[in-house]
């Protein structure tokens, strides 16, 4: 029933008791004593139904306030717990380990760059034995020009030298040993092969310069400090996460106890707006029927016989009502199967 139907069903008590013809008679006057009662109880009621009617609708109104409220603060803890489970162990954790990691390069490099210079080292003292070996070389190729030598150079190498035609009357001896077919050919390389050498070992000596310089110039010691202040910022970080979460987590249990309050209220004004809504609803009914009542149960025909034997009957009629109304019998298993 609606804020005016209990204001209008008090109207409409008055209108219809307007509209009854009351007697005299001491039956009425006791009626109108007790109908009195019910009309103050009715109003009363009417006023009941009309505070908890504003008190429900407002509690309903503060639930939905309160929950909008508890499902926002939910979801905003639920992101800064999400972000600190996820983003901040995870960071923290890699942080972790890429500091182990650039301890492992750091070392490393500091090896790498000990070895580079070690072989840089070795290639300069290779390209100063490398000055001897051509040396030597020349010795070796202008013994070869020399032609005092021809008769030397006729047995190792079974061939005339350019150089000493004038021995070309020598035949050189044919039964020479197996060892000593290449000799010529070896003797060539032994004078070219050193000038090859000098300049590979001064390529060698430059590379070698130059990967030195790219090591100095990588230079992993600065990730040191990058990776401290990058662990530093992510530990700070996943800290104010944490703090922001047990905040919110603060805000959730007390938006919570928030709610569980609205909603206890909100049942309590439900509940009792309908317990006063029965109340002034019976009340309704009986002043109505206290207004003008209609006994038609009762036998005015009748002086000598008992006359409210029908009323009887009636009253037993509505206990047979109400047991089927609010009484539930169970069926027989047997009625139950069928």
């Amino acid at each position: 029933m609606a804020i005016t139907s209990s204001k209008t069903g008090a109207r409409q008590y008055e209108n219809d008791k307007n509209d009854c013809v009351e007697n005299n008679s001491l039956t009425q006057r006791s009626i109108n004593t007790e109908r009195r009662k019910y009309c103050d109880n009715l109003y009363a009621a009417a006023g009941e139904v009309s505070k908890w009617e504003k008190s429900s609708e407002g509690q309903l109104s503060l639930y939905d306030r309160k929950k909008c409220m508890f499902r926002w603060t939910e979801d905003n803890y639920q992101r800064y717990r999400n972000t600190e489970i996820r983003v901040g162990v995870e960071l923290l954790q890699s942080t972790e380990l890429i500091s182990k990691n650039v301890s492992n390069y750091i070392d490393w490099g500091t090896e790498l760059s000990t070895n580079l210079k070690n072989i840089s080292k070795k290639v300069k003292e290779a390209k100063s034995k490398m000055r001897d070996l051509r040396e030597a070389a020349c010795k070796l190729e202008n013994c070869k020009n020399d032609s005092c030598n021809c008769s030397q150079l006729m047995v190792l190498t079974g061939e005339v030298p350019d150089n000493c035609k004038g021995e070309s009357k020598r035949k050189p001896k044919k039964d020479r040993p197996d060892e000593c077919e290449d000799i010529g050919e070896l003797l060539d390389n032994l004078i070219c092969m050193p000038k090859a050498l000098s300049f590979d070992i001064d390529s060698i000596l430059k590379s070698a310069s130059e990967v030195v310089g790219i090591q100095v110039f990588s230079n992993l010691g600065t990730l040191d400090p990058l990776q401290k202040t990058l662990f530093d910022h992510s530990k700070n970080f996943k800290s104010h996460i944490q703090l922001v979460a047990t905040t919110r987590e603060s805000d959730l249990k007390k938006a919570r106890e928030k709610l569980i309050e609205c909603v206890q209220e909100s049942t309590i004004a439900t509940v009792e707006l309908y317990n006063d809504r029965s109340d002034f609803e019976g009340a309704l009914e009986t002043v109505d029927y206290l207004c003008c009542p209609e006994c038609d149960c009762v036998d005015t025909d009748c002086i000598c016989d008992p006359r409210l034997k029908d009323c009887e009957c009636k009253i037993c009629d509505i206990c047979d009502e109400v047991k089927t109304t609010f009484c539930y019998e169970e069926s027989e298993p047997k009625e139950a199967a069928e």
